[in-house]
């Protein structure tokens, strides 16, 4: 009888495919597997979508020791989520795959997975699923679209009464664009993304108030929100309605104008970067 060892470990650096032959039927194996409906841990499971293989997971060997979230970094993959198991001793695809179902269904089917990478040294097998971490310049819409998509996710808010922190807010009326508050809000989005800091006060120590008067907005009352890493309009928004001060700014009657900036942080893990100005006028 042949006797399969099954290691669950992290990832080395990338290794050059020895004998990788039916490495890509594995990957196939595991996709129609994951399609129909199976038995996994003696409960039924749902099909679930296949996975789309990538080479730079199918160039990848388990070793001791190492992080696959780190490995996969190294090797160029942005992985928000990831998995590796081996198994060692099938002489082919299909022993593989059964070894590694009977151990491993639950890592195999999970839903959350979109990519899959098969590699094969020898008798060797690995399997690595991954999810990819969201590019926001890949998400977002030009910038002027979503400036405008939270205006509309910030009225449709304010139209509703709702909680913030302690405090209830009635519904509000709904804003009005303004394009120097948007201006100010850009400029501020720009320079977080550019100089990698986030906070209200920009490193020569201006604040919202000083950025809407740069912009020739004559202010009576002003506020500002910043989000940082939300890859929707509605997603910023959302985390601003959950955070209490956020929200009453979000809510407040008294502020009717506002504009809105999206800035992205380029290199190698892109970030967004909003601001919502509120403002009313003198």
């Amino acid at each position: 009888m042949q006797r399969h060892l099954l290691l669950a470990g992290a990832l080395a650096a990338p290794l050059p495919c020895a004998g990788a032959a039916e490495a890509p039927q594995l990957a196939a194996l595991v996709n129609a597997w994951r399609t129909a409906p199976a038995l996994c841990q003696g409960q039924q499971r749902p099909a679930v979508p296949a996975l789309a293989p990538q080479a730079v997971l199918a160039r990848v060997a388990l070793r001791p020791g190492t992080i696959v979230l780190a490995a996969l970094d190294q090797a160029g993959y942005d992985a928000q989520l990831a998995d590796a198991v081996q198994v060692a001793g099938p002489a082919d695809a299909r022993s593989a795959f059964d070894a590694l179902r009977q151990s491993y269904c639950a890592m195999l089917g999970d839903p959350r997975y979109r990519h899959i990478g098969a590699h094969q040294d020898g008798n060797s097998w690995t399997i690595v699923l991954a999810v990819p971490t969201p590019n926001p310049s890949v998400l977002l819409p030009d910038p002027g679209a979503a400036a405008q998509q939270v205006l509309q996710a910030t009225n449709a808010a304010r139209a509703a009464g709702r909680r913030c922190g302690d405090s209830w807010m009635e519904a509000a009326p709904p804003l009005t664009w303004n394009g120097q508050l948007a201006a100010a809000a850009l400029a501020h989005s720009r320079d977080m993304a550019q100089q990698g800091y986030f906070t209200h006060s920009n490193p020569q120590g201006q604040q919202a108030a000083q950025r809407a008067e740069a912009q020739g907005y004559r202010w009576r009352q002003i506020a500002e929100n910043i989000a940082r890493g939300q890859n929707s309009a509605q997603e910023a928004v959302a985390g601003w309605i959950d955070s209490p001060g956020h929200c009453r700014n979000l809510m407040n009657p008294q502020l009717g104008e506002m504009g809105a900036g999206l800035a992205i942080r380029p290199g190698k893990h892109p970030t967004a970067y909003w601001t919502q100005v509120f403002g009313s006028a003198r």
